[in-house]
């Protein structure tokens, strides 16, 4: 079975419960065909740059599903027999990534600069096991005739006066 991404856009007219019977038509079609909905998105309501069939905004859905090649013949059918469907279009995607269950932890800038500081101060043959409890959190680099240094934030302030 191949991964595809469907897009659709959906006349503006139509409801909310209509636009989740039309998603929910769309993957009884391709559970019959043996596959399997893998993510839905609605992106609302959108401006068109150009006119589609008389109308200038409408409801954007996206459906990420994995199916056989005939089941795409059968969804496609439905769709040219739906008034409501503006637009479609099928992709295949090479590969998908599911989203995360879990939300990621996010790192803050002060943590990444501290590691990067941390390994660029450690040379690879002396690295030791642990990471050092406190690291410069920024390096400014001073030209001293031909020989460049780095010298930490915190010293720097300290010469300067």
């Amino acid at each position: 079975m191949r991964i595809y991404e469907l897009c659709l856009i959906i006349h503006s007219d139509t409801t909310e419960e209509q636009q989740d019977q039309m998603l929910q038509s769309i993957g009884e079609i391709i559970a019959q065909h043996s596959g399997s909905v893998l993510k839905t998105e609605k992106w609302g309501k959108k401006n068109f740059k150009y006119v589609i069939k008389k109308q200038s905004k409408g409801y954007y859905c996206f459906l990420v599903f994995e199916s056989e090649t005939s089941g795409l013949k059968e969804i496609e059918r439905s769709i040219m027999y739906n008034e409501a469907i503006l637009r479609y279009n099928f992709i295949r995607l090479e590969n998908f990534v599911a989203p995360p269950t879990e939300p990621v932890p996010a790192v803050t800038a002060t943590e990444v600069a501290t590691e990067t500081a941390t390994a660029t101060e450690m040379a690879p043959e002396t690295a030791p096991e642990t990471a050092p409890e406190t690291a410069p959190e920024t390096a400014t680099e001073v030209e001293d005739g031909t020989d460049t240094e780095t010298i930490v934030a915190e010293q720097a302030s300290e010469t300067k006066e």
